[in-house]
């Protein structure tokens, strides 16, 4: 990992202190977090809270007797717009990952 993506993680896991439920939102932008993604996230305009907030709009439109469901990949894909990671941010982790086999 870079310094740039230790700060993103940082930050991440500091706006999750006392807050659960923000929890599943900072390990999804962790796995996928690479020097593109950790840019975005240093962003001062960006939060998890405020991402939480978005997930919370769209479940409540769709709600239905108080009760909502956000598929995850559905939830993902908030997550990703909320922080404007497009693939192509996302295709530069799988680019800088080392499969075994390429080197046999």
């Amino acid at each position: 990992m870079s310094k740039k993506t230790d700060e993103a993680i940082a930050k991440l896991t500091a706006e999750c202190e006392g807050k659960d439920y923000l929890i599943p939102f900072e390990e999804y932008l962790t796995s996928i977090c690479n020097d593109a993604v950790a840019e975005k996230i240093l962003k001062e305009d960006k939060t998890l809270e405020d991402c939480f907030k978005k997930m919370k709009e769209v479940a409540r439109s769709r709600q239905k007797n108080g009760c909502a469901y956000i598929p995850n990949e559905e939830g993902f894909e908030i997550i990703r717009d909320y922080y404007e990671i497009t693939d192509s941010d996302l295709k530069k982790t799988a680019g800088s990952v080392i499969d075994i086999t390429d080197l046999l």
